[in-house]
């Protein structure tokens, strides 16, 4: 009876550690929203984390289409490129002229442009790439597009490792001047005491204010807000773009930092976003320094705010 029990219990030990090595092989999914995301181990050398999205292809294959519906994108956002398989080392058809794939190990995939690619009158840049093993893909989704990157593969299969690369598509985003911001702001402390904050940057050291502007290349990014003439690093300008209901808007967000929150608040912003051309208009220069205009900035919000947003239609963004 002893050895009877003795073998039972040696079997559940057996099936135990079968179970635990099977599920150290499956994928691990998290969530994201309504989108199941992969592992943080096959982020990109950019610091891209790929997304398993939904489709109508129950083999995995995904289009640029799929892709806009997946991350909110109206419907067109896209140049779609081809569906190109991958066997042997080596892939059955031809990317754009410009655009150089490489594969490692038959799993991993590195892309390169020197310069935005050209597809009838308009240039673009890789905005997903969309990456096919066994039967599933990974979309590496690049908002505001990019150059290059590296180190791309599948999605995990039942090995631990990616699956062997099948097939690969590029989804390429126009190519979008970047935007000149600037910015300066009233704001009044609790008793009265009042003050201005201005964005630092490109021309801040020969312009009257020390006002100057940074650029955004559609990639979101937060920069300090400094006090006065000479101050302190006092808050943050973040600034973001999205679509919403198909509208591409621009959303710039002030905020101070957590020693000034509870006592300060924003009066009148006047804000700039465009062109570098556009931005110049509002300096006059006399003697070696700019004078600013900035209240001839095309943006303005004056209600009193601890929070202040500006939410743009780039429609609206005409300079």
């Amino acid at each position: 009876m002893k050895k009877l029990n003795y073998l039972f219990a040696a079997l559940i030990m057996v099936a135990a550690l079968g179970s635990c090595e099977k599920d150290q092989g499956d994928p691990i999914i998290l969530k994201k929203g309504n989108v199941p995301v992969v592992p943080v181990s096959q982020t990109s050398n950019t610091g891209v984390v790929p997304q398993i999205i939904p489709g109508a292809n129950n083999g995995g294959n995904r289009t640029c289409a799929e892709v806009e519906a997946a991350f909110s994108l109206p419907s067109g956002y896209f140049f779609c490129g081809d569906k190109i398989d991958y066997s042997g080392g080596a892939f059955a058809g031809e990317f754009p002229d410009g655009l150089m794939v490489t594969v490692t190990d038959g799993k991993f995939v590195a892309f390169k442009i020197d310069e935005c690619l050209k597809f009838g009158d308009k240039f673009y840049k890789v905005g997903a790439v969309i990456i096919k093993g066994s039967n599933q893909a990974n979309v590496y989704y690049y908002k505001g597009g990019t150059m290059s990157d590296s180190g791309l593969s599948s999605p995990i299969n039942a090995s631990g490792k990616p699956a062997g690369l099948s097939n690969l598509s590029f989804c390429f985003v126009e190519c979008k001047e970047e935007l000149v911001i600037g910015l300066k702001s009233y704001i009044q402390k609790s008793g009265g005491v009042s003050d201005w904050v201005a964005s630092r940057g490109v021309g801040s050291e020969i312009n009257s204010l020390h006002i100057g502007y940074f650029t955004y290349n559609y990639s979101d990014i937060t920069v300090d807000l400094f006090l006065g003439k000479w101050g302190n690093k006092v808050g943050t300008i973040s600034v973001s773009d999205y679509f919403e209901n198909d509208i591409h808007y621009l959303e710039v967000v002030l905020n101070f930092n957590k020693e000034y929150r509870d006592d300060w608040k924003f009066l009148t912003s006047y804000f700039y976003a465009g062109s570098l051309a556009g931005y110049n208009e509002y300096f006059i220069p006399i003697d070696g320094v700019n004078y600013s205009q900035y209240q001839n900035f095309p943006f303005i919000m004056n209600e009193i705010t601890s929070v202040r947003i500006f939410k743009i239609p780039f429609d609206n963004i005409t300079e």
